[in-house]
Protein backbone atom coordinates (compact mmCIF):
# COMPACT_ATOMS: atom_id res chain seq x y z
CA UNK A 1 0.00 0.00 0.00
CA UNK A 2 1.42 3.48 -1.05
CA UNK A 3 2.87 4.74 2.50
CA UNK A 4 1.47 8.22 1.88
CA UNK A 5 -1.93 6.66 1.93
CA UNK A 6 -1.31 4.81 5.35
CA UNK A 7 0.17 8.06 7.08
CA UNK A 8 -3.22 10.23 6.67
CA UNK A 9 -5.15 9.08 9.50
CA UNK A 10 -1.97 9.88 11.03
CA UNK A 11 -1.77 13.76 10.05
CA UNK A 12 -6.26 13.73 10.22
CA UNK A 13 -6.07 13.03 14.04
CA UNK A 14 -4.11 15.64 14.51
CA UNK A 15 -6.13 18.16 12.03
CA UNK A 16 -9.86 17.19 12.85
CA UNK A 17 -9.88 14.83 15.86
CA UNK A 18 -7.82 16.46 18.66
CA UNK A 19 -5.32 13.83 18.34
CA UNK A 20 -7.43 11.13 19.15
CA UNK A 21 -4.88 8.03 17.41
CA UNK A 22 -7.73 5.22 17.68
CA UNK A 23 -7.86 4.62 13.97
CA UNK A 24 -4.24 4.85 13.15
CA UNK A 25 -2.29 2.22 12.12
CA UNK A 26 0.30 2.43 14.81
CA UNK A 27 2.62 -0.74 15.07
CA UNK A 28 2.75 -2.05 18.67
CA UNK A 29 6.43 -1.49 18.64
CA UNK A 30 6.22 1.70 17.55
CA UNK A 31 8.97 4.51 18.50
CA UNK A 32 8.53 7.93 17.94
CA UNK A 33 11.90 10.65 18.82
CA UNK A 34 11.40 14.55 19.17
CA UNK A 35 13.58 17.45 20.78
CA UNK A 36 10.46 17.38 23.70
CA UNK A 37 10.05 13.70 24.62
CA UNK A 38 10.44 9.69 23.03
CA UNK A 39 8.02 7.13 23.49
CA UNK A 40 9.13 3.16 22.94
CA UNK A 41 5.38 2.00 22.05
CA UNK A 42 2.01 2.86 20.39
CA UNK A 43 0.31 2.87 23.37
CA UNK A 44 2.24 5.52 25.49
CA UNK A 45 2.07 8.16 21.94
CA UNK A 46 -1.21 7.86 22.07
CA UNK A 47 -1.93 8.95 25.42
CA UNK A 48 0.71 11.93 24.79
CA UNK A 49 -1.43 12.74 21.30
CA UNK A 50 -4.93 12.98 23.12
CA UNK A 51 -3.26 15.48 25.74
CA UNK A 52 -1.23 17.47 23.43
CA UNK A 53 -3.69 17.34 20.55
CA UNK A 54 -6.24 19.01 22.78
CA UNK A 55 -3.74 22.00 23.04
CA UNK A 56 -3.11 22.57 19.49
CA UNK A 57 -4.58 25.65 17.59
CA UNK A 58 -3.73 24.85 14.01
CA UNK A 59 -1.88 22.09 11.94
CA UNK A 60 -1.55 22.20 8.09
CA UNK A 61 1.08 19.94 6.05
CA UNK A 62 2.87 22.27 3.90
CA UNK A 63 4.57 19.80 1.69
CA UNK A 64 4.84 15.99 1.99
CA UNK A 65 6.64 13.16 0.29
CA UNK A 66 7.54 9.44 -0.01
CA UNK A 67 10.86 7.98 -0.49
CA UNK A 68 10.73 3.67 -0.33
CA UNK A 69 9.04 3.41 3.37
CA UNK A 70 9.69 6.55 4.69
CA UNK A 71 7.41 9.98 4.50
CA UNK A 72 8.71 13.01 5.16
CA UNK A 73 6.29 15.97 5.78
CA UNK A 74 6.95 20.05 6.72
CA UNK A 75 3.79 20.84 9.40
CA UNK A 76 3.38 24.16 10.28
CA UNK A 77 1.56 23.95 13.67
CA UNK A 78 -0.03 26.41 16.29
CA UNK A 79 -0.30 25.37 20.26
CA UNK A 80 -1.76 27.20 23.06
CA UNK A 81 0.03 29.16 25.47
CA UNK A 82 3.25 28.78 22.33
CA UNK A 83 3.56 32.63 20.33
CA UNK A 84 3.17 32.59 16.64
CA UNK A 85 3.59 29.17 14.55
CA UNK A 86 6.21 26.22 14.48
CA UNK A 87 7.30 24.70 11.34
CA UNK A 88 8.68 21.15 11.89
CA UNK A 89 9.80 18.62 9.98
CA UNK A 90 7.98 15.13 10.46
CA UNK A 91 9.47 11.54 9.41
CA UNK A 92 7.35 8.67 9.26
CA UNK A 93 8.28 4.99 8.68
CA UNK A 94 5.95 2.47 6.96
CA UNK A 95 6.12 -1.26 7.30
CA UNK A 96 3.23 -3.97 6.24
CA UNK A 97 0.41 -0.98 6.26
CA UNK A 98 1.56 0.02 9.77
CA UNK A 99 3.37 3.43 10.85
CA UNK A 100 6.37 1.63 13.02
CA UNK A 101 8.13 4.72 13.79
CA UNK A 102 8.19 8.83 13.68
CA UNK A 103 10.64 11.18 14.21
CA UNK A 104 9.89 15.43 14.70
CA UNK A 105 12.52 17.98 13.97
CA UNK A 106 12.32 21.51 14.80
CA UNK A 107 13.69 24.16 17.69
CA UNK A 108 11.64 23.40 20.54
CA UNK A 109 12.55 26.38 22.82
CA UNK A 110 9.47 27.98 22.57
CA UNK A 111 7.55 24.76 23.49
CA UNK A 112 9.51 24.17 26.17
CA UNK A 113 8.91 27.39 27.49
CA UNK A 114 5.16 26.83 27.24
CA UNK A 115 5.06 23.23 28.58
CA UNK A 116 7.11 24.75 31.91
CA UNK A 117 5.38 24.96 35.03
CA UNK A 118 3.94 28.70 36.08
CA UNK A 119 3.59 30.51 38.75
CA UNK A 120 0.06 29.43 40.83
CA UNK A 121 -0.61 33.11 40.47
CA UNK A 122 -1.24 33.12 36.75
CA UNK A 123 -1.00 36.31 35.82
CA UNK A 124 -3.83 38.34 34.34
CA UNK A 125 -6.40 35.68 35.02
CA UNK A 126 -8.24 38.63 37.42
CA UNK A 127 -8.58 40.37 33.96
CA UNK A 128 -9.30 38.17 31.79
CA UNK A 129 -11.95 36.84 34.18
CA UNK A 130 -13.52 40.15 34.34
CA UNK A 131 -13.35 40.97 30.55
CA UNK A 132 -14.89 37.45 30.09
CA UNK A 133 -17.90 37.79 32.59
CA UNK A 134 -18.69 41.48 31.22
CA UNK A 135 -19.20 40.10 27.22
CA UNK A 136 -21.88 37.68 29.07
CA UNK A 137 -23.49 40.33 31.55
CA UNK A 138 -24.18 42.16 28.35
CA UNK A 139 -25.20 39.43 25.65
CA UNK A 140 -27.72 38.77 29.25
CA UNK A 141 -29.06 42.58 28.40
CA UNK A 142 -29.69 41.89 25.08
CA UNK A 143 -31.90 38.84 24.94
CA UNK A 144 -35.46 38.91 24.41
CA UNK A 145 -38.25 36.88 26.02
CA UNK A 146 -38.41 34.31 23.03
CA UNK A 147 -34.42 34.18 23.45
CA UNK A 148 -34.90 32.68 26.96
CA UNK A 149 -36.89 30.72 26.20
CA UNK A 150 -35.08 28.88 22.93
CA UNK A 151 -33.13 26.13 23.39
CA UNK A 152 -29.03 26.40 24.24
CA UNK A 153 -26.12 23.93 22.84
CA UNK A 154 -25.63 22.88 26.33
CA UNK A 155 -27.41 19.38 27.30
CA UNK A 156 -31.07 19.68 27.12
CA UNK A 157 -31.19 23.25 28.79
CA UNK A 158 -33.04 26.49 27.81
CA UNK A 159 -31.23 29.75 27.74
CA UNK A 160 -32.02 30.66 30.36
CA UNK A 161 -31.69 27.54 32.35
CA UNK A 162 -27.62 27.95 30.93
CA UNK A 163 -27.64 31.23 32.38
CA UNK A 164 -28.62 29.88 35.61
CA UNK A 165 -26.12 27.23 35.93
CA UNK A 166 -23.35 29.92 34.93
CA UNK A 167 -24.42 32.35 37.47
CA UNK A 168 -24.61 29.19 40.20
CA UNK A 169 -21.26 27.93 39.13
CA UNK A 170 -19.58 31.06 39.24
CA UNK A 171 -21.21 32.05 42.58
CA UNK A 172 -20.13 28.57 44.06
CA UNK A 173 -16.47 28.64 42.90
CA UNK A 174 -16.36 31.99 44.24
CA UNK A 175 -17.76 30.93 47.53
CA UNK A 176 -15.03 27.93 47.82
CA UNK A 177 -11.98 30.29 46.80
CA UNK A 178 -13.68 32.67 49.59
CA UNK A 179 -12.98 29.75 51.92
CA UNK A 180 -17.02 29.46 52.39
CA UNK A 181 -18.74 25.55 52.78
CA UNK A 182 -20.46 24.41 50.30
CA UNK A 183 -22.85 21.71 50.12
CA UNK A 184 -22.13 18.50 48.01
CA UNK A 185 -25.76 18.89 46.34
CA UNK A 186 -25.30 22.34 45.21
CA UNK A 187 -22.62 21.28 42.76
CA UNK A 188 -24.91 19.32 40.64
CA UNK A 189 -25.41 20.91 37.33
CA UNK A 190 -28.67 20.45 36.93
CA UNK A 191 -29.55 21.69 40.77
CA UNK A 192 -27.74 24.96 39.29
CA UNK A 193 -29.68 25.41 36.06
CA UNK A 194 -33.06 24.88 37.67
CA UNK A 195 -32.34 27.50 40.73
CA UNK A 196 -33.74 31.23 39.61
CA UNK A 197 -30.20 32.52 40.14
CA UNK A 198 -31.57 35.93 38.00
CA UNK A 199 -34.59 37.19 39.39
CA UNK A 200 -36.23 39.65 37.12
CA UNK A 201 -33.52 41.46 36.23
CA UNK A 202 -30.99 38.73 35.06
CA UNK A 203 -27.78 41.27 33.42
CA UNK A 204 -27.62 43.06 36.95
CA UNK A 205 -28.20 39.27 39.30
CA UNK A 206 -25.02 38.41 37.10
CA UNK A 207 -23.51 41.20 37.40
CA UNK A 208 -23.57 40.76 41.01
CA UNK A 209 -21.90 37.16 41.26
CA UNK A 210 -19.40 38.21 38.37
CA UNK A 211 -18.38 41.23 40.62
CA UNK A 212 -18.26 38.63 43.52
CA UNK A 213 -16.31 35.85 41.45
CA UNK A 214 -13.44 38.47 40.50
CA UNK A 215 -12.99 39.64 43.76
CA UNK A 216 -12.29 36.47 45.41
CA UNK A 217 -9.55 34.82 43.06
CA UNK A 218 -8.19 38.98 43.46
CA UNK A 219 -7.64 38.24 47.24
CA UNK A 220 -4.06 38.24 48.42
CA UNK A 221 -3.00 34.55 48.75
CA UNK A 222 -6.70 33.09 47.14
CA UNK A 223 -4.93 31.74 43.73
CA UNK A 224 -1.84 30.33 45.68
CA UNK A 225 -4.11 28.60 48.21
CA UNK A 226 -5.56 24.76 48.55
CA UNK A 227 -9.31 24.92 48.62
CA UNK A 228 -11.70 22.58 49.65
CA UNK A 229 -13.34 21.36 46.51
CA UNK A 230 -15.24 18.16 45.61
CA UNK A 231 -13.84 16.29 48.25
CA UNK A 232 -10.03 17.52 47.18
CA UNK A 233 -7.80 19.98 47.49
CA UNK A 234 -7.50 22.42 44.15
CA UNK A 235 -5.25 25.57 44.13
CA UNK A 236 -7.08 28.61 43.38
CA UNK A 237 -5.55 28.85 40.41
CA UNK A 238 -7.40 26.21 39.18
CA UNK A 239 -10.37 27.52 40.20
CA UNK A 240 -10.20 30.71 38.92
CA UNK A 241 -9.33 28.56 35.39
CA UNK A 242 -12.26 26.78 36.07
CA UNK A 243 -14.76 29.71 36.56
CA UNK A 244 -13.04 31.68 33.13
CA UNK A 245 -13.68 28.17 30.61
CA UNK A 246 -17.26 28.27 32.21
CA UNK A 247 -17.93 31.96 31.57
CA UNK A 248 -16.32 31.95 27.99
CA UNK A 249 -17.99 28.54 27.28
CA UNK A 250 -21.37 29.04 29.04
CA UNK A 251 -21.41 32.59 27.20
CA UNK A 252 -21.15 30.86 23.86
CA UNK A 253 -24.03 28.82 24.50
CA UNK A 254 -26.18 31.53 26.01
CA UNK A 255 -25.24 33.61 22.96
CA UNK A 256 -26.22 31.12 20.73
CA UNK A 257 -29.09 29.73 21.93
CA UNK A 258 -30.84 33.41 21.67
CA UNK A 259 -29.56 34.02 17.89
CA UNK A 260 -26.35 36.36 19.39
CA UNK A 261 -23.37 37.43 18.26
CA UNK A 262 -20.45 36.41 20.30
CA UNK A 263 -17.43 38.11 20.11
CA UNK A 264 -14.86 35.47 22.16
CA UNK A 265 -11.44 37.69 23.65
CA UNK A 266 -8.51 35.87 22.39
CA UNK A 267 -6.52 35.96 25.48
CA UNK A 268 -9.51 34.51 27.21
CA UNK A 269 -10.11 31.93 24.81
CA UNK A 270 -6.26 31.18 24.78
CA UNK A 271 -6.23 30.80 28.66
CA UNK A 272 -9.09 28.77 29.00
CA UNK A 273 -7.50 26.48 26.09
CA UNK A 274 -4.41 26.28 28.18
CA UNK A 275 -6.46 24.94 30.96
CA UNK A 276 -8.85 22.88 28.59
CA UNK A 277 -5.77 21.08 26.93
CA UNK A 278 -5.38 18.95 30.73
CA UNK A 279 -7.99 20.07 32.72
CA UNK A 280 -10.75 18.50 30.33
CA UNK A 281 -10.13 14.91 29.14
CA UNK A 282 -11.75 11.41 29.55
CA UNK A 283 -12.36 11.51 33.58
CA UNK A 284 -14.29 14.53 32.67
CA UNK A 285 -16.01 13.15 29.92
CA UNK A 286 -16.87 9.45 31.29
CA UNK A 287 -18.06 11.39 34.41
CA UNK A 288 -20.63 13.44 32.13
CA UNK A 289 -19.08 16.71 31.89
CA UNK A 290 -18.37 17.19 28.55
CA UNK A 291 -19.31 15.26 25.61
CA UNK A 292 -16.88 13.44 23.15
CA UNK A 293 -14.52 15.30 20.91
CA UNK A 294 -15.83 16.54 17.33
CA UNK A 295 -13.86 16.62 14.54
CA UNK A 296 -13.18 20.37 13.03
CA UNK A 297 -11.31 21.37 10.11
CA UNK A 298 -7.45 22.41 10.03
CA UNK A 299 -8.20 25.93 9.33
CA UNK A 300 -11.26 26.58 12.47
CA UNK A 301 -10.86 29.03 14.70
CA UNK A 302 -9.39 28.92 18.52
CA UNK A 303 -12.47 28.98 19.85
CA UNK A 304 -14.34 26.82 17.51
CA UNK A 305 -11.73 23.88 18.39
CA UNK A 306 -12.27 24.50 21.83
CA UNK A 307 -15.63 24.34 21.70
CA UNK A 308 -15.13 20.71 19.64
CA UNK A 309 -12.56 19.49 22.20
CA UNK A 310 -15.58 20.14 24.73
CA UNK A 311 -17.66 18.52 22.22
CA UNK A 312 -19.74 21.48 21.26
CA UNK A 313 -20.31 22.28 17.38
CA UNK A 314 -20.15 26.49 16.26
Amino acid sequence: MDPLIIVKPYYQAWQQRAGDMSGVALADGFTFHGPVADFQDAEGYRAMAREAGAAVLGFRVRHQFAAGDLVCSIIDWEMAGMPGTLTSAELLRVRDGEIVSGELIYDAEDLRRAMAPTSAAQPGIGGLLERSHGLVGRILGQITPQGWAAASPCRKWTVRQSANHLTGALLILARVAEGRQVEAAEFDAQHQADTDHLGADPAAAFAAVAARSVAAFAAPGALEADHAFMGTRTPGAVLASISLLESLVHGWDIATGAGLDYPADAEVVLAAWQHAATGVGDHQREAGQFAAVLPVLPTADPLTRLLAHLGRSS
